[in-house]
């Protein structure tokens, strides 16, 4: 067995435009420093730390300022046991103190993330993600305990975001935390030149000892001239969760298990749940990136959720008619005065109900509280444009410096009206149409606002960021961090 020595790495502000789904664990920031192997690196384990710290002050006017400081150990582990088994592993430890009065939690997942409070301003909690695959030529078999992301958007995916999340001014901090939830899995995974064939079976978290269930299938197919497109399907089931009755009459879905029909290859989950009794919230989902042109992309990801029929998509007329699509325009590899650049755009749009269910909460598109979705939820859209450089230091005493920074706009709407939660659930009394962001009931803000990283060592890592909001919620929001990684 052998030790050495690799190169520690932080990737903030890097994203990835790849369509088929992706777990986070391959893309953590930070490449372990320390590697155990044996001489012909068969067997390979590489181990990395991370100390971080992070301080931001929120000023808005529908709330008073307030400063949230985090800070966290993380610990990172990667490697392979021959060329076939290959697994990732992370953990994060974090301390939040904060000068709000912090939300007592239960360990329920519609609490959000699980947390210990301290005391009143103080609390702790953990998180971690784990993924392994085993290659037998054939197949790819999958496991792990991570997030899973799926489409090329850059900003809203709006099929499954995985780890992707953003700070909305409707956030608050104390009464839990935004963040999305790994979720546990198995899948597998065919490739035949151009075509490849992916499936997940994952567990989610709606009420403690209630069984939910999500099943992803999804068919990419590469095309001439640097087009990839993809087709995804997803089912979603779930014991009944509300205490309440529920007046919708098929509503009733106490005890419902896991449902081994879907783990089916090839076989169309629109199919599969008649001969199920109708009874699951079935999605389907196309995405598409065209790289025709050089370091030029135009993509774009569009979610049908439980709608009657393709023809209905913009019929308003019934409620049922949901969707949701993220397209937007990118230039990357732009070298101007020593200096990387890349651009962006991108337009989302949720229509009312997307991601909820008549059913309730083991129906719903979420898991831990968090939309698997794009995280601005049914009944808004966003406009958003980034503009981000990185630059690199070719000598002296900083040679291999790196600093990066963006500047965005932003534009949101969204709706608080019935319809515009993911909690909502829509019964036989609730009005059949639908109305999307409704002048009376829709807020309105615009950000304005940028970030910069630098990284004068490979072991250090400092971050700054500053937004402005302007409209329906009026102030700032100002960051500043930093980490030490080995």
């Amino acid at each position: 067995m052998k030790l050495r020595h690799s190169v520690a790495a932080a990737t903030l502000f890097a994203f990835s435009s790849l369509s088929f789904a992706q777990n986070a664990t391959e893309n953590f920031p930070g490449t372990p420093h320390i590697t155990f192997a044996d001489s012909a690196s068969h067997h390979e384990i590489s181990i990395g730390a991370q100390l971080a710290d992070s301080l931001a002050v929120t000023n808005l006017t529908n709330a008073p300022t307030h400063y949230d400081n985090s800070a966290s150990v993380r610990l990172f582990l990667k490697g392979h046991f021959t060329e076939r088994l290959r697994f990732n592993a992370r953990v994060k430890v974090s301390t939040d103190h904060t000068n709000k009065e912090i939300a007592d939690n239960f360990y329920n997942p519609d609490e959000g993330i699980p947390y210990n409070k301290q005391n009143d301003r103080k609390r702790t909690w953990d998180i971690f993600a784990a993924s392994t695959s085993y290659d037998l030529d054939a197949v790819k078999l999958l496991a792990g305990f991570d997030y899973l992301s799926m489409g090329p958007a850059r900003r809203n995916h709006v099929i499954l975001r995985g780890e992707q999340n953003h700070f909305r001014p409707w956030q608050d901090s104390t009464s839990r935390i935004f963040e999305p939830a790994p979720t546990p899995y198995f899948g597998y995974r065919f490739e035949l030149g151009p075509i490849a064939y992916t499936q997940y079976a994952m567990k989610l978290f709606e009420k403690k000892n209630f069984g939910k269930y999500m099943h992803v299938h999804r068919l990419d197919l590469e095309l001439p001239l640097n087009i990839t497109l993809g087709l995804s399907e997803t089912a979603l089931y779930g014991s009944t969760t509300e205490e309440e009755p529920n007046p919708n009459i098929d509503a009733d879905s106490s005890g419902r298990d896991f449902e081994w029909a879907y783990v089916i290859p090839f076989i169309p989950y629109v199919f599969q749940e008649h001969l199920q009794g109708d009874q699951d919230n079935i999605s389907l989902a196309f995405d598409l990136s065209i790289k025709t042109i050089r370091d030029w992309e135009l993509y774009g990801e569009l979610l049908w959720d439980d709608m009657k029929s393709p023809t209905s998509m913009f019929d308003d007329s019934w409620w049922g008619n949901k969707w949701a699509t993220s397209v937007g325009l990118a230039r990357d590899n732009l070298r101007l005065c020593g200096i990387l650049w890349n651009w962006y755009i991108e337009y989302t749009r949720v229509e009312p109900w997307v991601y909820t269910h008549h059913k309730g909460g083991g129906y719903t598109y979420r898991s831990y509280s968090q939309s698997l979705g794009s995280d601005l939820g049914p009944n808004s859209q966003e406009i958003y444009s980034e503009i981000g450089g990185l630059y690199k230091v070719e000598s002296g005493m900083l040679k291999g410096a790196e600093f990066r920074g963006n500047v965005h706009a932003s534009a949101v709407a969204k709706d608080t009206a019935f319809g515009g939660n993911i909690t909502d659930m829509h019964t036989p009394e609730s009005a059949t149409d639908k109305k999307f962001l409704n002048d009376n009931t829709t807020l309105h803000y615009v950000e304005l606002g940028g970030k910069l990283e630098l990284k004068p060592w490979e072991w250090l890592t400092i971050r700054m960021g500053y937004d402005r909001y302007f409209g329906d919620y009026e102030g700032y929001r100002a960051m500043a961090g930093g980490s030490i990684q080995y």
